[in-house]
């Protein structure tokens, strides 16, 4: 089976967002990141700006208008980051061929071309956007599911399943 892919940064979000979700402490700061913070900046900057809210000295409102908009403002942050982290990515510029067979995998990218067995791919994740292939706990191959078939998919489900013995997960 042949896959081939440009990773765009939607990919590389979905990869993120699907690696979080592996242990909850991680899932916990990406959702805290960018949803609660910045609920809670944007009621601080409420209740500065109330008009009953009025205390004599200025500086409280400057440190509390301050702290709103650092949380309120935290996930274009991230967002940045992500951009950032995802230009930095060698295999997110140019096409991208993945290759499985019974035996092993071979990817072809911009700058390199891999063999890897079966037994090299630690465990496996998805989720309805993405298949993550682990090689490490924290190094993964992104298969967007955009990029394939809904054959593809099965087949490559079935794959996963024969030849990743351990830790395999959907999400």
């Amino acid at each position: 089976m042949l896959v081939e892919y440009s990773l765009t940064l939607l990919d590389y979000k979905a990869a993120q967002t699907l690696h979080a979700k592996r242990s909850e402490i991680p899932y916990l700061a990406h959702c805290v990141g960018r949803y609660l913070y910045p609920i809670v900046g944007i009621c601080i900057l409420v209740f500065e700006y109330t008009p009953h809210h009025n205390i004599g000295s200025p500086q409280p409102k400057i440190i509390g208008t301050l702290c709103g908009l650092v949380l309120a403002c935290l996930p274009l942050y991230l967002e940045w980051v992500t951009r950032r982290s995802y230009r930095g990515i060698r295999s997110g510029a140019g096409n991208c061929t993945i290759e499985f067979d019974q035996e092993m995998i071979r990817t072809q990218g911009l700058h390199a071309r891999t063999e890897m067995e079966w037994t090299a791919i630690q465990s496996s994740s998805e989720d309805s956007k993405t298949f993550l292939l682990y090689l490490a706990p924290a190094r993964f191959v992104v298969v967007p599911k955009r990029a394939c078939t809904n054959e593809q998919v099965n087949e490559l489900r079935t794959l996963l399943q024969n030849n990743v013995k351990s830790n395999s997960s959907s999400v």
